[in-house]
């Protein structure tokens, strides 16, 4: 996308295509990329300028009106299109839905004004007076920076004359020697200089040193904050910019810093893409869009501030940014499911099935009962694949929210009806792995049986009694009682993800028949994925 926004306002009517530029390498599918302009200088909606050829925004709306109708207050907008077909020739031209045998294109230096700035990977040739680099760009007299070139040439060769030549003293020497083998008379002062044409000191020569180092050396984060402000003072006169993987060679703080930057100049709007949670946390989920592309190819690009209104974007996006630079979210009712979902990708990693982070699923906390289903719709409304996963003691208050969610594609699991994650692990596991799962709780709960006798009514004598009572069903419902009461598992995401891959992943076929489907659905989700 970013390229698309670059190629079709590019300064100059020069961009090559192949066929891989191509939808599926298949030339008969063309290429043709629109941009809509608004925000126009009043000498580009002039009769004689591009006038006949605005078209209107409706900015209430969101909407596009080909014909700019006054009287709808709809600002004055300049459609730019590029087209490639098999030929292989890009065609730009304005474009309206009214009027397309009337082709006009944008005059030269009104494509200068346009044109984006770019900071990519590459940005070494940015820190050199080199064709087309920021500093060039900076360079106000360029006449005067001829000037300063040829006498760049000249001090090369004077500073080479009076000490490069002992260089070659003892090379001249012999040349001369050779020289008089064969006849040829050469002037005594016969000396290694430079030749005025052999030598050419030009722009891309010459580059920003910090001592006696260059700047391209650099580490990437450096070079890429320095470049950054380059380009931002080069493009005060351009209004659009583009950064790609903004966060690349960035710590944080100073991802931070250059957002702020960015962000400081209402007059520039900025394109950047991201794969950094970092990124995400930083900015207002309102600058926030999320671009989604279908199995068929087609492109969609979402506002991360539009999704379900029953949640706060804002807050979802600063807890738990992760979860929007995956293809697929698993919601979990809380922290809880999330580490119990942890611990079962790691058991099954180890079985050799197919990790999340292969599928592209990412778990994420959905805060509780009621909570998570509106954040399980709020992502699937952005186009997101999305599972829920929850406990059943307790119904969401909105009693159509889950038949809801499944009419929209989402997945929802559940375990058996009126159980929560206490409830299936101490009551549906065989004793020994009851026991196993006690040892761990104990190791981070202090005070398990001074809680067990206090909550559950339960004199236990000692931990010995404990384990050797873990057959007897009334000691199971105590503990899960206990447990829930006592928050023994609830957000502790370490043990719960122990829990996931140590004792429920090897031992989910000891489960209730429902409670296995729990698993197993799960399991046939991400695969799917």
């Amino acid at each position: 996308m970013l390229d698309a926004i670059e190629v079709g306002l590019a300064a100059r009517y020069q961009a090559v295509f192949d066929d891989t530029d191509f939808y599926d390498l298949n030339p008969d599918n063309p290429i043709s990329i629109t941009i809509t302009i608004g925000d126009l200088p009043t000498t580009f909606i002039a009769d004689g300028m591009y006038g006949l050829h605005t078209r209107g925004w409706d900015a209430t709306n969101k909407q596009l009106i080909d014909e700019p109708d006054e009287n709808l207050n709809l600002e004055y907008v300049i459609s730019t299109q590029l087209k490639v077909d098999r030929t292989l020739e890009p065609q730009w031209q304005l474009y309206t839905e009214r009027d397309t045998e009337k082709e006009r294109s944008l005059q030269f230096q009104h494509r200068q004004m346009l044109a984006p700035t770019r900071l990519g990977p590459y940005i070494e040739r940015h820190l050199s007076w080199g064709r087309q680099s920021i500093l060039t760009r900076l360079t106000q007299d360029k006449d005067q920076s001829k000037d300063i070139l040829a006498d760049a040439a000249r001090i090369a060769r004077q500073h080479f004359t009076q000490s490069g030549q002992k260089l070659f003293n003892d090379l001249v020497s012999k040349v001369q020697e050779y020289a008089g083998r064969v006849g040829v008379r050469l002037h005594p002062d016969i000396s290694a200089r430079l030749d005025v044409k052999g030598v050419s000191v030009n722009t891309g020569g010459i580059s920003l040193h910090h001592g006696e180092l260059p700047l391209r050396v650099l580490g990437a984060g450096s070079a890429r904050l320095m470049v950054a402000a380059l380009q931002h003072q080069a493009g005060l006169s351009a209004p659009f910019a583009i950064i790609d993987e903004v966060e690349h060679g960035l710590e944080p703080h100073r991802i931070a810093r250059l957002l702020k930057y960015l962000k400081d100049t209402p007059t520039q709007q900025v394109f950047l893409t991201t794969h950094s949670p970092v990124v995400l946390e930083e900015l207002a989920v309102a600058d926030v869009l999320v671009v989604r592309r279908a199995s068929d190819g087609r492109v969609t690009v979402h506002r991360a501030s539009g999704g379900s209104k029953d949640v706060d974007p804002q807050r979802i996006i600063r807890t738990d940014p992760n979860a929007y630079l995956a293809p697929a979210i698993l919601v979990c009712e809380g922290k809880t499911e999330v580490g119990i979902a942890r611990g079962l990708d790691q058991h099954w990693t180890s079985a050799g099935k197919q990790p999340f982070a292969t599928a592209g699923v990412v778990p994420t906390s959905g805060g509780g009962i009621d909570e998570a289903p509106k954040v399980a719709r709020y992502f699937r409304d952005l186009a997101y694949n999305v599972a829920l996963f929850l406990d059943s003691d307790v119904n969401p208050s909105d009693n159509e929210v889950l038949a809801e969610l499944s009419q929209l594609g989402v997945k929802v699991m559940r375990w058996a009806e009126g159980e929560a994650t206490e409830d299936v692990l101490f009551q549906d596991l065989r004793p020994n792995e009851l026991r196993q799962l006690l040892e761990a709780i104990k190791e981070e709960v202090p005070g398990l049986l001074d809680q067990l006798r206090q909550h559950a009514g339960k004199i236990v004598h000692d931990w010995n009694d404990l384990l050797e009572g873990c057959g007897e069903p009334e000691l199971r419902k105590q503990l899960a009682v206990t447990a829930k009461k006592c928050e023994w598992i609830k957000k502790r995401l370490t043990l719960s993800e122990r829990i996931g891959r140590e004792i429920l992943g090897p031992h989910s076929a000891d489960l209730k028949s429902k409670n296995q489907t729990a698993i197993r659905e799960l399991r046939v989700w991400i695969d799917a994925t």
